[in-house]
């Protein structure tokens, strides 16, 4: 631990960060160091965790530890690329040794990508457990997330929501127990979901990506008049799902399986950079669940309201991303009504 310390030593050196790090007063406070960064006038207290490689899922039982608003600082040997992104999309800071960074205190603002480490190191991180959000277990958390009493149904009924097999939600269950998530446990749905969404683009998203095209968003033709709105039929998600508020100028569409029709329909195109992203449709609302966030009872409908806020949270426009917490107060406000 204090070997991982000093190799950061020289970044925060680097970077003009005064450091003054101690041991935990609290005897498994879940993290390693107390730790305060000073640059100038300003400073800030870390609760410090130190990992050879972190990733957003093996720092997830860690976020809830520390004192009051003392934010996580990650300090690793190795940061990848994907983590990184991850971990900026959640709001965890971080530096490795090869200077690395996303730290932001007062007027200090830090945010270093793409240098690489001079030796790779070993993976142990890998042969421990699993990914928490593997293709699997990301459709069983947005089930759990969208249908909340879910957790309390039978497994068949989540398997059967989350689009995956008994054994895969039985496995995801236990995996989010032990993390502390569900009905008992010491960390609350709004975590799981700010987990889940920062994993999402890297994660689920680009597993269900079935192709990407570039044309307008004025208007879908789904390619079958009578192609069915509730079981398998096109949602909408995204930006023309938030219509209300913002002007759409992409397009996110779930669909049961690619049609190549589809985009023949709509005069979309398939070259240059594409504003139309076409998803595989993977979930089945579960029957003791009412349809009305999907929208109206006719024509095309939206996502559910969780998928759309991952979508507009994946986006790289901040027109978008500026929308989604609105979004996110819908959600909070339909999960009170419940």
């Amino acid at each position: 631990m204090n070997d991982l310390l000093a190799e950061l030593a020289p970044r925060f050196e680097e970077y003009g960060l005064r450091v003054d790090a101690h041991q935990p007063r609290m005897h498994d406070a879940g993290y390693d160091l107390d730790l305060v960064l000073s640059r100038g006038g300003a400073h800030q207290a870390f609760a410090m965790q130190l990992k050879a490689r972190p990733t957003l899922s093996n720092l997830a039982p860690l976020r809830t530890h520390g004192s009051g608003s003392v934010p996580l600082l990650v300090g690793a040997t190795s940061v990848s690329a994907r983590s990184a992104d991850n971990f900026r999309r959640a709001g965890i800071q971080f530096i490795d040794a090869a200077g690395n960074a996303s730290i932001r205190f007062g007027d200090v603002l830090i945010d270093v990508r793409g240098r690489r480490a001079d030796i790779e190191p070993p993976h142990p991180e890998r042969e421990r457990g699993g990914n928490l959000f593997s293709t699997a277990r990301s459709q069983v958390a947005f089930a759990l997330l969208q249908w909340p009493r879910l957790w309390k149904r039978p497994q068949r009924e989540i398997a059967e929501a989350a689009g995956v097999s008994l054994g895969q939600a039985n496995d995801a269950l236990r995996m989010f127990r032990q993390s502390g998530f569900g009905p008992g446990g010491n960390r609350s749905d709004s975590e799981l979901l700010d987990l889940w969404v920062a994993s999402f683009p890297q994660g689920l998203g680009q597993k269900l990506t079935l192709a990407t095209y570039r044309g307008s968003v004025d208007e879908f033709r789904k390619v079958d008049a009578e192609d069915p709105v509730f079981l398998g039929g096109p949602a909408l998600s995204g930006e023309l799902a938030a219509d209300d508020l913002l002007r759409p100028a992409s397009l996110t569409i779930y669909v049961a399986g690619l049609d190549p029709m589809l985009p023949v329909k709509n005069r979309w195109r398939s070259d240059g950079d594409g504003n139309i992203t076409v998803r595989r449709r993977f979930w089945t609302t579960p029957p003791h669940e009412s349809q009305d966030h999907d929208g109206p009872l006719t024509g095309l409908r939206n996502a559910p309201a969780v998928l759309v806020y991952a979508d507009l949270m994946a986006s790289d426009d901040p027109r978008v991303r500026g929308v989604a917490p609105e979004w996110r107060g819908r959600l909070d406000r339909h999960e009170s009504d419940r």
